[in-house]
């Protein structure tokens, strides 16, 4: 008999998965996959994600599309005491607040009710997340410590969007203090900019590391490159995964040394789309002067536009016959320029949603929601290697 992986058998083992900062899933698509190899079935029993456009990516993306039943009016007034953004910067203004919703309602009610979305982490409360957790995930806001950002820090009580993970400590102290030791989540899971370890801010990342240990946590800090985990982008990132010790000693769980994974480079033409529309295209740049070509330690060969711009990363061209860079949510790097054919263009936003790990139906799903070409982008940018979080996963024991 062939088995359908869709089936659903009782000796599947069921994974709870907490998706705050959610975005568009990529935590839930990266267990998703990992379900079918280790026989797993997938449980979001909650997630915490205000900015609309990903919502509604995340919803085309996961969600069952069962017939839908709008919601109650006292459901959707505890809705609208939170907060929901259109910008992923700042709240909908309280007097728009029910005009925006009515504009996305199908897709906030399905959030709320089929994953139980809280939308603004600050508003959140402990007893509105689900008890024994397998896997709690917390990717934070990176763009107070990035390069890209201007570097404002994480620190507790700053402002800043990287500051929200005090928040998550608030929620974990809050319910450590309710709940007994079993009834927390297994397995915590960050992801984030490799600047999190800088000097800037290697002291409150120590500080998170003491709460972590305080509220029974054992971590340990990763610094992975996706292009060592079949991927083709080159995007080192800091990963901290911690287990809870008493669950750690009960499964004799032992963090593996993913570091030394190193598979063979994956160049960039792999996931480019040979068909792309003429759109893509950029045959006002060919006119300019091309420096040679550098192979960099990353795998990664570019050439530079001579006196295009000065804004050097922007002039930059990609060989895709090589690993390409890293895909930003803005600037340059959402608009990676490839040399294909002697002729120069930028990735399509399918290639983007490849280059991340998704699959080409996600980005079909995407478009469902006619947001536009470069939000999409936008989202891919801001989201996390599908490829990298799958071996992550694939260490975990339950």
């Amino acid at each position: 008999m062939k088995i359908n992986e869709n089936d659903d058998f009782s000796f599947k083992k069921e994974i709870k998965l907490f998706e705050a900062f959610a975005g568009i899933g990529a935590q839930h698509k990266a267990l998703k996959n990992v379900a079918k190899i280790m026989n797993w079935k997938i449980k979001v029993v909650g997630i915490i994600e205000w900015f609309i456009p990903a919502i509604c990516s995340y919803i085309e993306i996961h969600s069952k599309k069962t017939f839908f039943k709008p919601i109650s009016e006292k459901e959707r007034q505890k809705i609208l005491e939170k907060n929901f953004s259109l910008d992923s910067k700042k709240p909908v203004n309280s007097k728009r607040k029910s005009f925006i919703y009515s504009q996305y309602q199908e897709y906030i009610e399905r959030s709320y009710k089929e994953f139980s979305n809280t939308f603004d982490i600050s508003k959140t409360q402990y007893d509105e997340i689900s008890k024994n957790i397998d896997i709690f995930t917390y990717s934070f806001p990176c763009q107070d410590l990035s390069n890209q950002g201007k570097q404002k820090g994480m620190n507790k009580n700053s402002g800043t969007k990287s500051s929200l993970l005090w928040e998550v400590e608030r929620l974990l102290k809050d319910m450590n203090s309710n709940w007994n030791q079993k009834e927390m989540p297994k397995y915590l899971i960050l992801e984030n900019v490799p600047q999190i370890i800088n000097k800037n801010n290697i002291k409150q990342l120590e500080k998170w590391i003491r709460v972590l240990e305080d509220l029974n946590y054992e971590t340990k800090i990763y610094i992975l490159n996706s292009s060592n985990f079949n991927s083709c982008q080159n995007r080192e990132r800091a990963y901290c995964l911690s287990v809870r010790k008493d669950w750690k000693k009960e499964i004799n769980f032992q963090f593996q040394n993913l570091e030394k994974i190193a598979n063979k480079k994956i160049p960039l033409n792999k996931i480019l789309d040979f068909n792309v529309d003429k759109k893509y295209f950029l045959p006002l740049l060919d006119k300019y002067s091309k420096t040679e070509f550098k192979l960099t330690k990353s795998n990664i060969n570019k050439s530079r536009l001579i006196n295009y711009t000065n804004f050097s990363s922007e002039a930059f061209i990609y060989d895709p016959n090589y690993n390409g860079p890293t895909l930003t949510a803005s600037g340059a790097n959402s608009r990676i320029k490839i040399l294909t054919n002697n002729k120069i263009r930028r990735l399509s936003p399918k290639e983007c949603s490849l280059y991340m790990g998704f699959s080409e139906k996600d980005y079909q799903n995407i478009k469902k929601t006619n947001l536009s070409e470069n939000k999409i982008i936008y989202l891919f940018g801001n989201s996390i290697v599908v490829n990298v979080l799958e071996e992550i996963y694939k260490t975990l024991r339950f």
